[in-house]
Parts: structure tokens; sequence; C-alpha cells
């Protein structure tokens, strides 16, 4: 039988070819940001900007991994114009990053194709949120639902929020903020709330706080972040002196819609935690962790649990719950050093000296080579000291944390 040379021919092209329909690349717009409107009004699609400055590495994550994978590409070149300035560099870059106040890198603004904002987001995106992200700005055009950001990039802002993103070399203090603010009389206007984005006189900052659902309504929560997230620290941690955990299930439920869901997971274990620090209220601690799904993974909560467990050694109703959780991580396989570690001192704190010493003969027996491991075996002498004395007073007992792969996501 003859060989198909055609059929083969054909194969081996597609072969070929194969890399370069999946390494397809988004590509950006070249020439100013008006023409990149006027293109996008032609091709009736939305705009996508990307600011960022060389240097910046999640922009350059993003650029790598994110941009080029399928499914984003797909959703981009479907529906919008990527037009990528640099903030540092070019004109283009330092007037809309003015424009929409841009205090992390990289950010994104998505406009429709007559340069009304739909949504602003800043830092890094996985492929997946950010296909979402891109989806969330047709379903805000579709809604006809945009900021209240204007068209116009050449505002009279005050000078010393101007040269925050376009260097003339002139010196002005963030202090004149404050009169400029106290002049104004529509804090909602757009230069006076970029103004307030980037100060912390409490006047103002609680101003936007008393206004919240209006201010996100009026410019979406990314450039609220800050300010809110001083403010729920402040608050978090006067509701937790007063052990009002109602207090706090308000005021997480009030700055909720600041957050996307990446930035939520981020911020609400610290909040919490600000709480039960202040509070030292364990029961409601583990109860707002349950509440929350603070932790939604093992090695997040077992950190978590290591302050309770050092902070509540005269409690045993607490340290027998948290022994709980710990036995049946064990039954699942053995426990990392951390874990083992912190298992011996919740039998040594409980007072059952032949577990403690199970365990500890157990911890012994681990592989302590690890650079990384934050305790080595003869920080561990003093615990076993301890269990053989059987003394529970005066014990230097460290809150070990596991080493967890910080995900950009």
């Amino acid at each position: 039988m003859k060989p198909n040379y055609r059929f083969l021919m054909i194969t081996l092209l597609l072969v070929l070819c194969a890399p370069c329909i999946y390494a397809q690349e988004v590509a950006s717009f070249k020439g100013s940001f008006e023409a990149c409107k006027a293109q996008a009004q032609k091709e009736n699609k939305l705009i996508l900007i990307d600011l960022f400055f060389v240097g910046c590495m999640p922009c350059a994550e993003m650029d790598e991994k994110v941009f080029p994978d399928p499914a984003v590409v797909k959703e981009i070149t479907s529906n919008y114009i990527v037009f990528k300035t640099d903030v540092m560099k070019e004109m283009d870059g330092k007037k809309l990053a003015r424009k929409y106040g841009a205090s992390g890198f990289p950010t994104f603004v998505l406009l429709n194709a007559q340069g009304k904002a739909l949504l602003t987001e800043a830092g890094y995106f996985g492929a997946d949120r950010f296909v979402s992200l891109l989806q969330k700005g047709k379903a805000l055009e579709k809604q006809r639902k945009y900021l209240a950001f204007d068209t116009n990039l050449d505002h009279a802002y005050p000078a010393a929020y101007s040269e925050r993103f376009i260097k003339t070399g002139e010196q002005h203090d963030f202090a004149e903020l404050e009169s400029y603010l106290a002049q104004q009389k529509d804090l909602t206007s757009e230069t006076a709330f970029l103004a307030n984005t980037v100060t912390n006189f409490p006047i103002y900052t609680n101003w936007i706080y008393d206004h919240l659902p209006q201010m996100i309504d009026l410019y979406g929560g990314s450039l609220l972040l800050n300010k809110v997230n001083a403010i729920a620290k402040v608050k978090s941690k006067q509701f937790g002196s007063l052990q009002q955990a109602d207090s706090l299930r308000q005021l997480l439920s009030y700055i909720r819609p600041v957050y996307n869901e990446r930035m939520w997971s981020v911020f609400l274990p610290i909040m919490v935690t600000s709480y039960y620090e202040q509070s030292r209220d364990a029961a409601s601690y583990l109860q707002l962790m349950d509440e929350y799904d603070l932790y939604p993974n093992w090695d997040l909560r077992s950190n978590a649990l290591g302050q309770v467990i050092f902070s509540q050694k005269q409690q045993p109703v607490i340290l027998k719950s948290i022994l709980k959780e710990f036995l049946e991580q064990q039954k699942k396989g053995a426990l990392d050093i951390p874990d083992q570690y912190k298992l011996v001192a919740l039998y040594l704190y409980l007072q059952d000296f032949d577990q403690a010493q199970k365990a500890m003969d157990v911890l012994l027996k681990s592989d302590f080579s690890d650079p990384y491991l934050a305790t080595k075996k003869a920080d561990i002498e003093q615990l076993k000291q301890a269990i053989a004395g059987k003394n529970t007073q005066n014990i230097q007992v460290k809150d070990i944390k596991k080493n967890i792969p910080v995900h950009l996501g």
C-alpha cells in the first residue's frame, strides 16, 4: 500500500501549526488613547486599559501567563481593544493613572467605546478571574451601568494630587489637600473624591466611611480599599476590646461591597484576627472562623489556631476543642512538624503528660533538615524537659507557622 503523502503533509502542517494556534497573544493598540477610542467605536468594542510600568512584577507575570491564556485571548479579541500604557514614561499613561487614581499596579480600567468607565481594578488576576472581570465589563455595558468618571483627562486637579502622577519638579505638601477638600462644596465630585483617596485626614476618611454605599455606586470599590482597610482595622480592634462580635459582623457586612473576592479572602481574616487579639474571646473567634469560612484549607487554619493555643493555655475547654481538630487531621496521615509541635503543646497545657511524651517521641523522629522550618530540633528541648518534669509554668512555646506559598491568583 502506497503512503498517502498528501495526508501526511496535511497532518505535519497541523502539528507544526498547533503551537501557533494556542500561543496567540493579545495585540495592544498602537497609537494614542484618543485614536484607541476612535478604533473602539469603529469596531464597536469595549476598551481594556492596562496601566503598568517597567519593573512591576505582577504586570510582567500577567503579560507572561495571563494575557496569552486561550480563554483570555478569546474574550479580549471578541469584545475588547487593549490599550497598554506605561505610567512612568508615556503621557497617556500618566494622565490615565491620574484620571482613575491608580494606586496599585497593574491597574485595569474597562471603558465602553465612548470612554465611559465601567469598572476599575488593581493587582494581579489569574486567567479565570481575569476572564470573569472582562465578562463583568460586558454585563455592565449591556446594563448601561457606568461609574461617575467623566471622559476628560485634563481636569484642574489639585497640584498635590496631580504631582503624584505627572512630575513637574514642583514641591507640594499633601497637607495642601486638606484645605482643598475643605473648600469643596461637593465631596462626591470626581476631583474631590480622587484627592480624598490619597489622604489620611480623619474627617474626610470618616466622611468616606459614612457615605460608603454612595461612593461605591459612584466610583466602584477598588479606590476605596486603602481607606476602608484603615478604618476596619481600627474598628475591629475597638469592637474586640469591647467584645462586641455583632458590631464586628455589622462592620463586615457594611464594607463587603468594597472588596472583590480575592481581596476579601486576604483582608477578612486580618480583620477578624484583629478582633480576637483584643477580645481574647476564643469561643467567639472560633465561631467567626467557621461562620466566614476564613481558612478554606487545614494549613491556613492550623496557622491561625496556633495563637489561640498559646493565648488560651489556661482554658481547657478551648484547648480540648482544638485538640479534636488536630486528632482528626492525624487520622488522615502523619502530621507535619508544625502540627506535631502544636499537638505536643496541647497535651502539655492539658497536663496529659503521657500523651505529650508520645507526641514528643514522634516529633523527635521528624526530619528537621528543611532550612525553611521555623524551628529546629534544639528549639524543642525545653518542651521535652517540661514534659519530663511535668511542668507547665513559664514555658516558652513558639507559635510555629507553616510556610504556605503565596498564590497571586
